[in-house]
C-alpha cells in the first residue's frame, strides 16, 4: 500500500486543497503497482513446466502420469499385470496388441483374436494331468497334484512328458504313471497281475508277458534283464524276465546270486531274428525255460513255442528244430537247434544236488541296461534290497570288449560259460582232488587253470558229441569268438 506524506516544511494547507491533492496521488500509485504486477504474471521466460496432459503410452489403462507414480513402467502394457478377466487396456494400442501379457506365446492380438483371456496361461499345466493351471483353480482342484482330479480309465488328456505326473502313481497300483505308459498299462486303472509261480499248460497263462506273448512284452510287476557276459547257446538270442510275487524283494547276497524269494518266476525266451541287420523282419522263437521258486527249491520247466508262434506250450519234449537267419555281416547261417530234455538242465543248474539259477548274479547285473544301471533300477523301484552303494559292487568283464585285459575277458567267458559245472558241489565238481575252478572269484592259484591249461584248450574246440567237450550240453556249433579268446588267454599263460 502506498502512502503519501506531505512535506510538512512547506506548510500548512488548505484542508480541501490538500485531500484533493492526496486522492489524486494514491490512484496514480495504484495504477503503477497494478501495472507492474501484471508485467511479472506475464514475462515469456517462465520456469513452470507445462501441464500434464492424459496419456497411456502403453494402452494398459493406466495414465503414464499414475505409473510414474505408482513406480510402473510406463511403456510396458503388462506392467503392473492385471488381474484374469482385466478389461481396461486400449485394444488399439499397437504396443498393448504386440505384448504377451500372460507369457503363453501368443501375443495380446492373438488372444483377442482367439476370444481366449490375454491375462492368463491357458497352457500352463503345472501337474501335466492335461487341465491348465487356471482351470484348476476356477474348479478348487490341486493345480500340482497330477491326480487331482480323479480322472476315469478312459482318460487320454494327460502329458505324458510331465516329470510330477511320470512320477505319481494316478491308480494307485504301486506303478508310476510312466511306468504304465512304457509297459502300455493304463495309468488310471489298477491292472497290476503277478505271474503265476506254477507250471500251466500255456506261458501265456503264467502271465509273464501281456497280450500275445510272442511280443514278449512283460506286464508291470516282471522286469527284463541282461547279462554283461551271457551263456553262449548256439549264437540264439535271449529274452530274460524276473517275476517277483506281490510284496517281495530280491535280497543283495555280495556279489554273486542274487537271494529270491518264493514265489519268484524266472524265463529265458530263446530266439533267432530273421535277419540280424533288421530285427524288424521278425523272429523264430523256440523256447521258454523257466525256473520258479517253491518253498526255498528251484524247479525247472519248458516251454516250446508253436508253429503259429503265437503261444508255448508246457512240455518234456526236446525237438530238433532247424533255423536259418542272416548274421549281422549278411552271411546266411543256419544250427539245428537242440533243445534240452530236463536232466541236461539240471547238469548246469545244480550245485550240490540243488538247482538254482546262473546268471543273475549280481556282478554281472551292473552294468547300464535300457538307459539305466540294472541293480540301481532294481533298488529304486523296491526289488531290491541289502545292496550297498552300487560304485561299491564289482561288475564282471565284458568278453567282448578288447579294450579289457585279455585275462579278465577270459575269466568272465568262464565264469558264466563252464564255471556251473567247473566249482565245487558242480557237475565237474572241483572240491574232489585238484579240479579246474573256473568261477571268476576264485584266485589264479585255486582255480588250476595253469595245471589244466592243455586240456581246457583242447575240450573248448571239441564239438559237443565228439569227444570230451567243453560244455558238454547246451549247443551244437563251436562259438568260435569264445574258442579263440580261451586258446590265446591259454597261449598267454607261463
Amino acid at each position: 500500500m502506498l502512502y503519501f506524506i506531505p512535506n510538512a516544511s512547506k506548510g500548512l494547507c488548505h484542508f480541501l486543497g490538500c485531500f484533493e491533492h492526496f486522492t489524486i496521488k494514491k490512484n496514480i500509485g495504484l495504477l503503477i503497482l497494478i501495472f507492474v504486477m501484471a508485467l511479472v504474471g506475464c514475462k515469456s521466460d517462465s520456469t513452470e513446466t507445462d501441464p500434464i496432459v492424459d496419456v497411456d503410452t502403453d494402452g494398459d489403462g493406466i495414465l503414464d502420469a499414475d505409473e510414474v507414480l505408482n513406480g510402473s513402467n510406463k511403456n510396458n502394457p503388462c506392467d503392473p499385470k492385471p488381474a484374469s478377466g482385466y478389461s481396461g487396456y486400449t485394444a488399439d494400442n499397437t504396443i498393448w496388441l504386440g505384448a504377451d501379457c500372460d507369457t503363453d506365446g501368443m501375443t495380446n492380438a492373438q488372444e483377442l483374436a482367439e476370444g481366449t483371456d490375454p491375462f492368463v496361461d491357458e497352457f500352463k499345466d503345472a501337474d501335466g494331468d492335461g487341465i491348465p493351471d487356471f482351470q484348476e483353480i476356477v474348479d478348487g482342484t490341486d493345480k500340482d497334484n497330477a491326480c487331482d482330479p480323479v480322472q476315469n480309465e478312459e482318460y487320454t488328456g494327460f502329458n505324458a512328458s510331465s516329470t510330477l505326473w511320470a512320477n505319481s502313481d494316478c491308480d494307485a497300483d504301486g506303478v508310476s504313471n510312466g511306468d504304465e505308459v512304457a509297459a502300455s498299462t493304463n495309468p488310471y486303472r489298477d491292472d497290476v497281475v503277478f505271474a503265476k509261480a506254477e507250471f500251466l499248460p500255456t506261458l501265456s497263462e503264467l502271465q509273464i508277458f501281456k497280450g500275445n506273448p510272442s511280443e514278449l512284452t512283460v506286464n508291470s510287476t516282471t522286469t527284463e534283464y541282461s547279462l554283461i557276459t551271457p551263456l553262449y547257446s548256439d549264437y540264439s538270442h535271449k529274452f530274460r524276465t524276473i517275476s517277483l510275487p506281490e510284496g517281495t524283494q530280491m535280497t543283495y547276497n555280495g556279489e554273486g546270486l542274487l537271494e529270491f524269494p518264493d514265489n519268484t518266476v524266472i524265463s529265458k525266451t530263446f530266439y533267432y531274428f530273421n535277419d540280424e541287420r533288421n530285427p524288424s523282419l521278425g523272429k523264430q522263437l523256440i523256447e521258454t525255460r523257466l525256473l520258479i521258486k517253491k518253498n526255498g527249491l528251484w524247479n525247472m520247466g519248458n516251454y516250446l513255442w508253436n508253429d503259429a508262434q503265437n503261444e508255448a506250450l508246457f512240455g518234456t519234449a526236446a525237438p530238433i528244430v532247424a533255423v536259418d537267419w542272416i548274421d549281422m555281416e549278411g552271411n546266411a547261417r543256419s544250427v539245428d537247434y537242440k533243445v534240452p530234455f530236463s536232466v541236461n538242465c539240471t547238469q548246469c543248474h545244480n550245485v550240490k544236488d540243488l538247482s538254482r539259477p546262473i546268471g543273475p548274479k549280481a556282478r554281472n547285473l551292473n552294468f547300464m541296461f535300457n538307459g539305466k544301471n540294472q541293480l540301481q533300477n532294481f533298488v529304486d523301484k523296491g526289488w531290491l534290497a541289502d545292496a550297498p552303494a552300487i560304485a561299491q559292487i564289482e561288475s564282471i568283464p565284458d568278453w567282448a570288449d578288447t579294450s579289457v585285459a585279455l585275462d579278465a575277458r577270459t575269466r568272465a567267458y568262464m565264469d558264466i560259460n563252464c564255471a556251473h559245472c567247473h566249482q565245487p558241489g558242480g557237475m565237474q565238481d572241483a572240491s574232489i582232488g585238484v579240479r579246474p575252478d573256473l568261477r571268476y572269484e576264485t584266485t589264479y592259484d585255486d582255480s588250476h587253470i595253469f595245471e589244466f591249461k592243455a586240456d581246457i584248450r583242447n575240450r573248448v574246440a571239441t564239438p559237443s558229441g565228439f569227444g570230451p567237450s567243453m560244455p558238454l550240453v547246451g549247443r551244437t556249433q563251436l562259438h568260435t569268438e569264445g574258442v579263440a579268446l580261451i586258446q590265446e588267454y591259454i597261449d598267454s599263460l607261463e
